[in-house]
């Protein structure tokens, strides 16, 4: 089913985009798993996108609410904190499969499973290189590799409920796709920050 984004009105599937709801305050919130009750509106998960959006947008998606003050520029940060929320359930529900740290990740790459990497964007640049080396070869072989630049370190530490986490891995499974495509949309949401 088409939607159109409510910042670039750019026609695509409603599983693509951001669902954002309305409620009874007035406050806009993000809908990440497109569950919430209500009429929603739909936008592009890209940080260029939300934080192009004017009040009197959220005005012409519901005609007749009462829309409070503000709402635009707090609709990115709150985006933000629900993905970070799913990620960090996501985690806990896979905590035993992770494989957290740089000896332990270089390691995994020798399996030939499909695989998500997870590498914080103030890691240090030797890091940088060896992870993304190593998941271009891995890539190269024709093994599935994800591999995704997710904030910082304190983030990635925090989702992981660690002390410092700068590089961290899991099986790309069936059991972790909602997870994959949360970071990715974390990732997206960080990208011009």
């Amino acid at each position: 089913m088409q939607r159109s984004c409510l910042a670039c009105r750019k026609q695509t599937d409603k599983a693509t985009l951001l669902r954002i709801v309305v409620d009874e305050d007035g406050q806009v919130w993000p809908d990440v798993l497109q569950k919430a009750p209500g009429r929603g509106a739909y936008v592009c998960w890209q940080s260029k996108c939300l934080s192009h959006i004017h009040e009197r947008q959220f005005v012409r998606a519901w005609k007749g609410r009462q829309i409070a003050d503000g709402q635009a520029a707090l609709l990115q940060e709150r985006a933000s904190s629900a993905v970070l929320q799913l990620c960090r359930q996501g985690f806990r529900r896979l905590r035993s499969a992770l494989s957290i740290g740089r000896d332990a990740v270089m390691h995994r790459m020798w399996d030939k499973a499909p695989m998500l990497v997870l590498l914080a964007s103030n890691a240090g640049a030797a890091l940088h290189r060896q992870i993304e080396d190593a998941c271009g070869k891995r890539q190269a072989t024709g093994l599935k590799t994800t591999l995704v630049i997710f904030g910082d370190s304190a983030t990635l530490s925090d989702i992981v409920e660690r002390d410092v986490v700068s590089v961290l891995a899991l099986n790309d499974s069936p059991a972790c796709a909602s997870l994959r495509q949360y970071c990715l949309y974390y990732r997206q949401l960080r990208e011009t920050e």
